[in-house]
Parts: C-alpha cells; sequence; structure tokens
C-alpha cells in the first residue's frame, strides 16, 4: 500500500511541477452520498493537474442497504452437521473509512481520473440475526479460544473486508473517472464518480469473549455453512466494491 500511495503522490507532484496555479492556495468543502456511504471531503489544488481529496465516510441508516430475510444456521454451534434452522435476518451498511484521493484532469475540462484508498473499518456490511436457537445463548460458537454467543437469541454479524489491509485495518484502494472540478471560481461546484475499491475476499465476524473477559472480532464463517457457502460462491462478486457518488462542493477560499 506504500508503495500505491507512494505512486499516487509522486505522480501529483509531477504533474503540479511548473504548474501556474499555486499549490494549496484554495480550498473546497464537499458533502457527498453514494454506494460509499455519506461522506465529507476537504479539496485542494496540486497545481492546475491534479486536486487532492482529504475525506471521512459512512454508511448510517440513512443509506443502508435494508433488507430481510431468512438464514440457515446449524442447530447447534459449532456442529455444522447438525440438523439447520432458518432465522431472520436484517443488513444495513456499516462502512466507516477515511479517503485519501487524487483527482488528475488531463484538460481543462471536468473529466479526471481519481485514485487513492479508503482507509479504516474493515466492515462493509451489518447483519443482525435473530431468533436464534437456545445453544447459542449458552453453549455458543468457539473460534480460536474466543466464544461468540447471541444475547435473547440475537446475534449481530458482520461483513468484513481489508482489501491489503488487515482484520483490525482496510486498505482498499480505489480507481475510477468523475466529471466536474471540486475547485472552480464558482462558490458551489458539483462533482459525480464511478469507481471501484479493491476490498478482497470479504469474511463474515462477529464480537468474541477471551478466557480473560477480553473482546476481540472473530471469523465465524466457516461456522456457519449456509454463509460459508456463500461467501465460496459469490464473494468472489465482491471483491470490488462498486463506488457511484455524487458531492457539492463549497468554496472556502
Amino acid at each position: 500500500m506504500k508503495k500505491f500511495l507512494s505512486l499516487c503522490l509522486a505522480a501529483a507532484l509531477l504533474l503540479s511541477a511548473g504548474a501556474r496555479a499555486q499549490v494549496f492556495d484554495r480550498l473546497a468543502f464537499g458533502v457527498g452520498t453514494g454506494t460509499d456511504g455519506l461522506g465529507l471531503e476537504l479539496v485542494a489544488p496540486l497545481g492546475d493537474h491534479v486536486d487532492l481529496r482529504v475525506g471521512y465516510g459512512l454508511g448510517p441508516g440513512l443509506v443502508s442497504i435494508k433488507g430481510s430475510g431468512l438464514v440457515s444456521v446449524p442447530e447447534h454451534p459449532g456442529a455444522a452437521s447438525s440438523p439447520s434452522v432458518q432465522v431472520p435476518m436484517k443488513v444495513k451498511l456499516g462502512m466507516n473509512d477515511a479517503r485519501l484521493l487524487f483527482n488528475f484532469y488531463p484538460g481543462r475540462s471536468g473529466f479526471h481520473f481519481t485514485v487513492g484508498a479508503y482507509l479504516g473499518s474493515p466492515r462493509v456490511l451489518r447483519a443482525l440475526l435473530w431468533d436464534m436457537p437456545a445453544d447459542y445463548n449458552t453453549a455458543g460458537l468457539d473460534v480460536d479460544g474466543y466464544l461468540v454467543k447471541a444475547t435473547a437469541g440475537q446475534l449481530p454479524v458482520s461483513l468484513y473486508a481489508s482489501g491489503i489491509g488487515g482484520s483490525g485495518f482496510a486498505v482498499k484502494p480505489y480507481v475510477g473517472i468523475g466529471f466536474g472540478r471540486p475547485i472552480s471560481n464558482r462558490p458551489v461546484s458539483f462533482s459525480f464518480d464511478l469507481g471501484a475499491q479493491y476490498q478482497g475476499k470479504p469474511g463474515v465476524w462477529a464480537q468474541g469473549e477471551g478466557v480473560t473477559g477480553r473482546l476481540k472480532a472473530v471469523e465465524i464463517t466457516d461456522c456457519l455453512s449456509e454463509i460459508r457457502s456463500f461467501v465460496d460462491d459469490y464473494g468472489k462478486y465482491l471483491t470490488f466494491w462498486p463506488t457511484i457518488n455524487f458531492h457539492v462542493y463549497f468554496k472556502l477560499f
């Protein structure tokens, strides 16, 4: 990831070198929404042909993917061969990340290429399973010495995807195209972006408790047979997260 960001920064500095516009001589604040959630950004020029975008985004309930359905789980936790039962499930977006992006403008129009990365939580989706069998409240799922239990029949789980990062911190390289210039002479400007984040093969994780009482997120994909089958069959289609968003920018100076 360091090499990827270094190449982005080197390209930005190369294009901005000798440019007529002064680096960081203007600043715009943006708000946006899209498949990557709600986002806030600060944008500054690195010359005539490059903009630096630094922001933060999250996927709250307002822009969540809501749905309910049934998923099969083993009747007895930790025993995938036991009879399965169907339990209800609700799903919504769970993203929470920082963004470091560079817009490259090949001409004077608003068309641009964007490269950079989304950094932060590996969570993509949050889900809640309820009406879980009673054994999940007592015995729970034993994963690498951590016990994952349901509370009153409810088990929160998350779909994690870390890109080229780790289980605790995601690094998701982004490449895309867009239209519009956040930095302009107008007090308000607009921008539309279309691209994809590389997030790798996802897995299902839940909060587990160790013998010392320490809490840790552990992967339970292999403990729930139907979810494991879903990830095996469809996880390859989630390797890249489609990113479509629209921003409104306000000139600060």
